[in-house]
């Protein structure tokens, strides 16, 4: 008996990821800009704009032991206001490493940041070029950042472990989809993230291809997926209507904390989210 109850089951599992599916929309892009604050060992400016590589961890000897750190940002204007963001995961390509594996983490940038014309193909960059951003400017040469070496969120949003040179994806955590959804509600908050390496060991620095990168399949990608702000309240899967599929789909996300089936958008799938899903009902 247990046999025949088990293939119903998996159709009933495979009909309800199918319908979360449904009604999403995915936006893919690589970064509007990107850069690298670069350490200074003499009390110099250096950038690296519009340079093929950004850089993160911290440098050997030859480099003073400085650190380097990336930054990215992404245009997210095509998703309306007030969409979902349901996933977001990042792809970055390494094509040069120091040292062993070690953790890559994303961190949400606070303050807004340029990108000039600056070009170096080392890590020890240039000098800094009109709107470039630096170790201690955010825009060169007219505005400093709070702190030099940057302003962010002290908690990362992602980590991921690299080692050998290759493609590496960051994939979707509670932390990703919300400073993605927080940019998407107010675009002008959008300062995008900082790629920090490690920064105690030498000789742990990594170079990662750039937005500028000639390969294009190397340059960082962004996926994003989200619901379109226009959805039914409670239509949870995309399809127009809100009935016993949308239940199904929430009752399999209940106690998540982001996604489609937080209807309300209070970071908790509950009680409150089937509320708002029956008084929408239009099967």
């Amino acid at each position: 008996m247990m046999h025949h109850m088990r293939q119903p089951l998996a159709l009933v599992a495979l009909a309800v990821a199918l319908a979360a599916q449904a009604g999403a929309d995915t936006l893919t892009v690589v970064p509007a800009a990107d850069g690298t604050l670069i350490q200074p060992n003499d009390g110099g400016q250096y950038s690296l704009g519009a340079a093929y590589n950004f850089y993160c961890g911290r440098t050997g000897t030859n480099g003073g032991g400085t650190l380097r750190r990336g930054l990215m940002r992404f245009d997210l204007t095509s998703i309306p206001v007030g969409s979902t963001v349901t996933s977001v995961s990042l792809r970055l390509t390494m094509t040069q490493t120091a040292g062993g594996a070690s953790d890559c983490k994303l961190h949400r940038v606070q303050q807004a940041w340029g990108e000039g014309t600056s070009f170096a193909f080392g890590g020890g960059g240039t000098l800094p070029e009109p709107n470039d951003v630096t170790w201690t400017h955010r825009i060169w040469p007219t505005a400093q950042w709070s702190f030099p070496g940057g302003v962010y969120s002290s908690a990362a949003s992602a980590t991921r472990s690299v080692n050998a040179a290759g493609t590496y994806t960051w994939a979707s955590t509670p932390a990703l989809v919300a400073d993605v959804q927080g940019w998407v509600n107010d675009r002008e908050s959008n300062f995008g993230w900082a790629v920090i390496g490690d920064e105690v060991t030498l000789n742990s620095a990594k170079k990662f291809e750039a937005r500028e990168s000639g390969t294009a399949a190397y340059r960082p990608t962004l996926v994003v997926n989200y619901v379109p702000a226009d959805a039914i309240p409670g239509d949870v899967n995309g399809d127009g209507k809100v009935n016993g599929a949308d239940i199904g789909v929430l009752l399999a996300a209940w106690g998540a904390t982001s996604g489609a089936s937080d209807v309300n958008r209070d970071g908790i799938v509950n009680g409150a989210d089937l509320g708002v899903l029956l008084s929408n009902w239009r099967p």
